[in-house]
């Protein structure tokens, strides 16, 4: 059955289904609804937003049912606006408190409308129940506002720009991070607006933020998009060291250092018209763009289409997949930790970031275990911790 959300704040949970508005309870038989909504963990639901790729309903609605969309949207604003005008913080009241039943019902009817064109029209991503819970991540780390030093970055704003930038936009607040899964054309995961800003943060200024448990432990996979293309070679080799050292000891002979070896990998790999051919004795980007590939897409082992040109199909390729490989098992790690007192700060990229209880200590073993057991196979990771984000020291317990 299709549902509306009435309301996302905790102390407002409604919802409306089959013609009546429903506020003590969850109905058994509810399945299918447009968005995301923590109140509605574990019970299966589709969501048509996921179904359209994460495009918003004015923009997935069809012709047919635009106009009435529009006047219903347009009669909802109208009630909020009167309430402002009133003086009524209107973040602190239910949306049903201020719109009267009659019209929030007719909004709903609408909502519903569209959400099964779109269930008609939309194949269920294969990808669906992992954005599922990347979502959930996403909720659970933004529930957790970034804690800065303030003395810290006031000290960094004498003399650097964006220190003093950064001191202005929080303006003493512990501002949340807030990502967006629907960001990026390769499902890399971006800010939303007045969010912390996490993905662009310099490392010289990374030093205010500082946890709010007793230390931070950041794990990160070694040559992710290397093992990613291993992986999608069904390639056997999986070195168990890490992957820039491993070439520079058995494919670039010749060369004498790690950085070396990895500048010059990365200049073949992305660059669709380089040759190499001691890497290309041991990597073969065009078997598995033939496998992946076809007619201006890209079609990830894990789920994703992406629209592409040649050029840029095998990052966009390895992107992807190599972000959507951590990410998965970001998310179990973040379901692993709901029962602690430690919880998921941050992901970036092929990263995560834990704020740990020093009491949770002994389950760092198998946080590293999960994160390394992907489903592409073992990728190797590296362990950090340290008292804030930038000065983090390798650390191993094996």
């Amino acid at each position: 059955m299709i549902f509306q959300i009435l309301d996302n704040k905790d102390e407002c949970f409604g919802i409306y289904a089959n013609g009546e508005f429903i506020y003590d309870r969850v109905p058994h038989d509810i399945t299918r609804t447009w968005n995301w909504s923590p109140n509605f963990d574990g019970l299966g639901i589709n969501y048509a937003n996921i179904y359209s790729g994460g495009r918003k309903m004015s923009d997935t609605c069809p012709e047919e049912l635009k106009h009435r969309f529009q006047k219903r949207q347009g009669k909802i604003r109208a009630f909020i606006n009167a309430a402002s005008n009133a003086k009524i913080v209107v973040d602190n009241h239910c949306m049903f408190e201020i719109i009267p039943e009659q019209h929030l019902k007719h909004y709903c009817e609408i909502k519903n409308e569209i959400c099964e064109w779109v269930f008609d029209n939309y194949e269920r991503p294969a990808n669906h129940d992992f954005l599922v819970d990347l979502q959930e991540m996403a909720n659970d780390i933004a529930k957790n506002p970034i804690l800065v030093s303030q003395g810290v970055l006031k000290k960094a704003s004498k003399h650097d720009l964006k220190a003093k930038a950064l001191l202005s936009f929080l303006n003493g607040e512990n501002k949340p991070i807030c990502y967006n899964v629907f960001g990026s054309v390769t499902g890399r995961l971006t800010t939303k607006n007045g969010s912390f800003p996490i993905m662009n943060l310099k490392k010289e200024l990374a030093n205010c933020v500082v946890p709010k448990n007793n230390i931070f432990v950041q794990f990160d996979l070694n040559g992710a998009e290397i093992r990613t293309l291993l992986a999608l070679s069904q390639n056997a080799q999986h070195p168990r060291e890490d992957v820039h050292e491993f070439h520079m000891k058995n494919m670039y002979r010749d060369l004498t250092t790690r950085d070396e070896a990895k500048k010059r990998f990365f200049a073949w790999l992305y660059n669709p018209n380089s040759e190499d051919c001691i890497t290309e004795r041991f990597y073969n980007r065009d078997d598995v763009l033939k496998k992946y590939y076809n007619d201006g897409v890209v079609s990830t082992p894990l789920g994703r289409e992406i629209e592409t040109d040649d050029f840029h199909a095998l990052n966009y390729l390895l992107q992807s997949t190599s972000s959507d490989n951590c990410m998965k098992q970001a998310c179990k790690i973040n379901k692993f930790l709901r029962n602690t007192r430690s919880f998921v700060h941050s992901v970036i990229h092929d990263s995560l970031t834990i704020d740990l209880n020093i009491n949770d200590r002994h389950i760092l073993p198998q946080i590293q275990e999960i994160f390394e057991d992907t489903q592409l196979g073992w990728f190797r990771s590296s362990v950090h911790a340290g008292k804030n984000l930038r000065d983090l020291v390798e650390v191993s317990w094996s």
